[in-house]
């Protein structure tokens, strides 16, 4: 009987060291995926929270807002505007267009009209 106690005993410790090591190694996974570099906004995130309430999530530019301004359709412009440009007006701005030069990174503008030129 104490044999068979002391077995259930090692047993539960064992079972316990193992769902530690478990939970340690999710930890592990999730804190390293979820570095700095991966917490910060791609490129979506960054045109979806500066750009879609007036050119729309996919570019048309078919929002209250797009149509107060009268946006361009970024899906049919942009494919005859060079990158550069595009890098200069998202920093820079234009007429109604805010700019965005002293609120993103050059790296997240770059990063941003990348996206746009492939809307």
């Amino acid at each position: 009987m104490q044999r068979k106690l002391k077995f259930i005993i090692v047993l539960f410790f064992a079972a316990i060291g193992v769902l530690l090591l478990v939970t340690q190694a999710f930890a592990r996974f999730y804190s390293t995926s979820n570095s700095k570099d991966e917490q910060a906004l791609t490129s979506r995130d960054i045109y979806a929270n500066n750009c879609a309430r007036c050119h729309g999530l996919d570019g048309k530019g078919e929002t209250p807002l797009g149509k107060k301004y009268d946006v361009p359709d970024l899906t049919a412009k942009v494919k005859d505007i060079s990158k550069a440009k595009i890098v200069r007006v998202i920093r820079n701005g234009k007429e109604d267009m805010p700019a965005f030069g002293k609120k993103l990174t050059s790296k997240q503008v770059d990063g941003l009209a990348s996206f746009i030129k492939r809307l």
